[in-house]
């Protein structure tokens, strides 16, 4: 089981693994920084690029993207999330699924077991798990975030599972789920994604009890968590631990930021909350999504700063050489001190 409070960790791009040796000095030099750990998509995790990770003494960690098809679409509209207003447009490259169709939640089981069982993976990373928002962008200061999902699936689970009966017409059941009843709502929205938590987790230990099982968090603050149904507290008792996108560049946010979203996360839980470092904007690696104003080495500098412990660095594609140079020489904290 991979040891996430001491995890010096970087994401790399599925689309990276085509080319292996070209793959090599990356890896090299990632190694030489510190880097022990390579995460990527665990269904592009092939044994080749197993054995490479580990000539270098890289592990490999998966990621599984849950509720999101943005990879190899679905032709499932009624897994599209409906908006306050009765719509839901792709914003960049998101759409998101809803996590409420019980037929995809035991597609999705049967998938983490069967990526538990390949060989040379040491955990997987449940990515995606969370109600739809474009967080990147819909989470920046300023924005006015979606609400989701007011679709036909969701509405009759949340009368299944409350007993509350809403109007037939959507813009009344929006109106009584966001007024009068939006405790209920969102305590339901929570319990739908925790409780899916717990199914894929012990999916996976079922097959691979020494596995890590960790997941990706939306950072911000507990009213925009309420937003995509992570509770921390309630997830920590499923999962081994948390990576926290602080990708403080894309969402406009100062260097600070990182450590105080992390502090607040700590403070909900005892199990270890890893920050995830924004390498660059660079539109090239972002495939054309806004990742933000520039972000220089002196920029990664001040974000490393604030992560002076465990890190996943995202991604490896938007490092060089004056960036691995400031991580070498970045120590890792004593983990008894986080």
């Amino acid at each position: 089981m991979t040891d996430l409070t001491r995890l010096r960790a970087t994401y790399l791009f599925d689309r990276s693994l085509s080319d292996l040796d070209a793959l090599r000095p990356l890896l090299r030099r990632a190694a030489t920084a510190g880097i022990t750990t390579l995460v990527t998509k665990a269904a592009a995790v092939t044994g080749p690029l197993v054995r490479l990770c580990h000539d270098h003494g890289l592990r490999v960690l998966g990621s599984v993207p849950c509720l999101s098809d943005h990879a190899d679409p679905l032709d499932r509209p009624d897994l599209r999330p409906v908006d306050q207003h009765g719509g839901w447009a792709r914003m960049e490259w998101y759409t998101g699924l809803i996590p409420t169709d019980a037929g995809y939640a035991d597609d999705l089981t049967r998938r983490c077991a069967r990526l538990a069982a390949e060989p040379g993976l040491d955990g997987l990373l449940l990515d995606f798990l969370r109600w739809p928002l474009h967080w990147e962008l819909e989470l920046r200061p300023g924005a006015v975030p979606r609400e989701s999902s007011f679709d036909p699936t969701t509405l009759a689970a949340f009368t299944r599972a409350t007993g509350e009966r809403l109007p037939a017409a959507r813009p009344a059941a929006v109106a009584l789920l966001l007024g009068p009843l939006r405790t209920e709502w969102y305590a339901f929205r929570t319990r739908v994604i925790s409780d899916l938590a717990a199914r894929l987790a012990a999916a996976i230990r079922t097959v691979r009890p020494d596995a890590t099982v960790g997941m990706f968090l939306v950072p911000g603050d507990a009213g925009q968590r309420a937003l995509v149904g992570q509770d921390v507290a309630a997830l920590g008792e499923h999962v081994d631990g948390f990576l926290v996108m602080t990708y403080h560049g894309i969402v406009a946010r100062p260097p600070s930021w990182i450590a105080a979203t992390v502090a607040d996360l700590a403070a909900r839980t005892s199990r270890p909350v890893v920050p995830m470092l924004q390498t660059t904007a660079d539109r090239r690696v972002a495939r054309g999504a806004d990742w933000g104003g520039p972000l220089d080495a002196a920029g990664f500098a001040a974000a490393l700063a604030r992560a002076p412990g465990p890190l996943c660095l995202f991604p490896a594609e938007g490092m060089d050489d004056p960036r691995w140079r400031l991580l070498a020489t970045t120590p890792a904290a004593d983990p008894r001190s986080l």
